[in-house]
């Protein structure tokens, strides 16, 4: 770590110990300040967050307000243990907990961290990565949670738990403005109806340049436009049924996705063309012959029966969501334009049209007996419809002076250009059950099963231009086929309540995800034979206490898996051009500790963060066909996560009795370490560089929060990092919004209530 870096870390730390410890001398006084229960639904009922025997993290939708936390990049700055990789689109963007996820542009396969969205098991991550908004709460469940969520949270859950409509009438109008023309709008309703019924509808707008150029054609890149509303209908029919009704839709275009060069091998033929750019590690600007653009959109609705069977309750969670995804890329992430004797210019169109159907059912039995149980079924089925397109253009002779060709002349052609159309059907039906076993006051039993059964099927056709593979397109290949496979996953533990502030646990969990087939654009032969089932064995401790009276929440949790069967992207190459190919990697684990706490030395003071140290690496790395004898060398290495991460944060209402208005204090600061920037090819190519954001915020608040006013600056010391990297003889890299420090202001008005 340089010295600048060590003082901006000590400038943050100093700013966050100072505002703590001015009124900490209190922290044995005022028993009257203690910190708020958390409810959480991490096993699939209401409970106390401090009782579940299991490592959460819970993020509010207050303290997701007052960090000025808008997507699912910047939340992982509030959990340990959780990372987020950037891809070129969300298809092949993930999350990943404890250093495991999937990051796959096939459509046969799906994510090791499950996104859940009131009750709602999303089945590809990328539908979720939207704007947060109307959000409760967050809670991110770490390790296997297969038992109760099912295969695809072979790692982890992301639970997102929305507002539910209000009992009486309550409204809201709130707009951002942020440098580089960044803007959003948020306006919602939540009321009553009649005395039954209740509703509520939130909407979003945000708006922003970009904080990158093309210098190819002077565009700034990296931005967004993002529109997307929710509709709640909250009916209580009866004494013991309520019917809960939710619709939402959002619609998204951006360039933020686009690949910068951050290094390059001096006399790259790829990066000479590159003249107008200046390539290093802190490059944010791309030169492209063609601007990147995704568009998503994203839609749902979902209806849930509770109804109460005595002390029982009876659930039904029915769902249907849509998904389209289209992208625009230069393939080749360069100006040339092939122009040039050998080089060629890429054009890359992809559209996805995906739907999917879920329906669960669960019964929860009574708590406060001997024992209490959760049981159910489950049942998806996703389709998906791809069409990709690769085009290719170049010269192929040297006909003009310093050897270029014109477009339209003779020995100006299309080099390669390929497409393929393909589907994908998945099905999973799975019957389930979780129990505690109360052998006492103080210690109970935890153990769960699930069963699932699963079928994958595709049909693929690619029809190419060319015999043999040129510039990342193989020649014509069709095919078919389909597998079905059944899986077990399952919990066994033990909760011990040493006191009624302290409890402890261990668990083990078998974890289990789903067969995959490797269906994308230059599928082979080969890629058709199904890759087998990823399965996981994990270990975990923790330890949760309420000390000082509730002051002090602190947990802690230490883990230790392995993963046979790894499903994992593999980068390869076709005629020169990087694709990737989802494999079974091998075997992989992942160990460490983890902690997070809350603390309320005043009535006014809250102070909150956690921290985590993971060591996940490649155990034995079995290289798929067609690789090179180099692949043998990353036996051993670490996967992409940072060994270390840790934040900490400061919320301080400062009273002025003189003003008519209070003054809230945010200061956070969250630090990460270094990274590989792939896990199946750690050898070439610097890590990601280890960096410490430190944000704040000052906000001025009606005394009834009528009205409040926000002033925020984010990434104060200005620090540079990226999230995720492409290796080859030159590396590509994604550089978010948080990587540069920028100014915004707030303004809320809250109406009724």
């Amino acid at each position: 770590m340089s010295i600048s870096i060590q003082r901006r870390y000590g400038a943050a730390l100093a700013a966050l110990m100072a505002t703590a410890a001015i009124p900490a001398f209190a922290f044995a006084q005022a028993n009257d300040v203690q910190v708020e229960e958390v409810v959480v639904t991490a096993q699939r009922r209401s409970e106390s967050l401090q009782k579940v025997p299991v490592a959460v993290s819970v993020v509010s939708g207050e303290q997701l307000e007052a960090r000025q936390t808008f997507s699912t990049e910047q939340l992982v700055e509030q959990v340990p243990s959780l990372t987020f990789r950037k891809g070129t689109t969300n298809v092949n963007s993930s999350l990943n907990i404890r250093g495991i996820g999937t990051t796959s542009f096939s459509s046969g396969s799906e994510p090791a961290v499950s996104t859940v969205i009131d009750g709602v098991v999303f089945a590809r991550s990328g539908q979720a990565f939207f704007d947060l908004f109307d959000v409760e709460r967050i809670e991110v469940l770490r390790g296997p949670q297969g038992t109760l969520f099912g295969k695809n949270a072979s790692a982890g859950v992301v639970s997102i738990i929305t507002r539910k409509p209000s009992a009486t009438p309550k409204s809201f109008v709130e707009a951002s403005y942020f440098d580089g023309n960044e803007y959003r709008l948020r306006a919602g309703y939540s009321g009553p109806i009649n005395d039954t019924t209740r509703f509520g509808v939130t909407g979003v707008y945000g708006h922003y340049d970009g904080n990158a150029k093309n210098v190819f054609n002077g565009n700034t890149v990296n931005g967004y436009e993002r529109f997307g509303v929710r509709g709640k209908l909250e009916w209580e029919a009866t004494e013991n049924l309520t019917v809960n009704l939710i619709a939402d839709w959002t619609n998204a275009v951006d360039n933020a996705s686009a690949d910068v060069i951050g290094y390059a091998t001096p006399g790259d033929p790829i990066i000479g063309q590159e003249a107008p750019l200046v390539v290093g590690p802190t490059n944010r600007d791309i030169n492209n012959d063609l601007d990147p653009v995704t568009k998503d959109s994203s839609w749902g609705y979902s209806g849930q029966v509770d109804y109460k069977l005595g002390d029982y309750t009876f659930t039904s969670i029915t769902a249907w969501r849509g998904w389209g995804n289209t992208e625009y890329r230069d393939g080749d992430y360069t100006a040339v334009q092939g122009r040039r004797v050998g080089t060629s210019s890429s054009r890359d169109t992809g559209v996805l049209d995906f739907n999917q159907f879920t329906q669960e059912v669960r019964l929860a039995s009574p708590i406060g007996g001997v024992v209490d149980y959760v049981v159910g079924a489950y049942y998806y089925k996703t389709d998906q419809d791809n069409y990709f397109n690769r085009f290719n253009v170049g010269c192929t002779a040297t006909t003009l002076a310093g050897g270029a060709c014109a477009p339209g002349s003779s020995t100006y052609a299309v080099t390669s250009n390929g497409t393929a159309n393909f589907t994908t059907s998945l099905q999973n039906s799975a019957i389930f059950g979780q129990a505690n076993l109360h052998f006492n006051d103080k210690l109970t039993g935890i153990v769960g099963l699930r069963q699932s059964r699963d079928e994958i099927s595709f049909d693929f056709a690619r029809v190419s231009a060319f015999p043999t593979a040129t510039a990342g397109v193989r020649p014509n290949f069709a095919a078919t086929g389909s597998t079905t496979t059944r899986g077990t996953s399952g919990r066994i533990g033990l909760q011990y309540a040493f006191t009624d502030a302290i409890s402890g646990y261990v668990n083990y969990a078998r974890g289990y995800k789903g067969p995959a087939i490797n269906v994308f654009f230059n599928m082979q032969s080969f890629d058709t034979i199904p890759l087998e089932a990823e399965t996981s064995d994990a270990y975990e401790i923790g330890l949760k206490t309420a000390l000082f009276d509730r002051r002090l929440i602190l947990n802690l949790a230490a883990f230790d898996t392995k993963y046979s069967g790894f499903q994992t992207t593999n980068f390869d190459t076709v005629a020169g051009t990087i694709v990737s190919r989802l494999v079974n990697a091998g075997e992989v684990s992942t160990k460490g500790v983890e902690a997070d706490f809350t603390a309320r030395p005043t009535a006014n003071l809250t102070l909150s963060g956690g921290g985590s140290y993971t060591d996940a690496k490649i155990e034995k790395f079995f290289c798929p066909v067609g690789s090179p004898a180099s692949c043998s060398a990353v036996n051993g290495q670490p996967l992409g996560a940072p060994k270390g991460k840790w934040s900490i944060a400061a919320d301080y209402r400062l009273e002025t009795p003189s003003l008519p208005f209070d003054i809230n204090l945010n200061t956070s600061f969250v630090h990460q370490d270094a990274g590989r920037p792939n896990a199946n090819n750690p050898v070439i190519g610097p890590p990601l560089e280890g960096y410490g954001l430190w944000d704040a915020s000052v906000a001025l608040v009606d005394r009834d929060d009528r009205y409040r006013v926000t002033f925020v600056v984010k990434n104060i010391t200005d620090e540079f990092y990226t999230t995720a990297r492409i290796t080859s003889t030159y590396i590509r890299q994604q550089v978010p919004r948080d990587s540069e420090r920028y100014y915004g202001v707030t303004i809320r008005a809250n109406f009724g209530g």
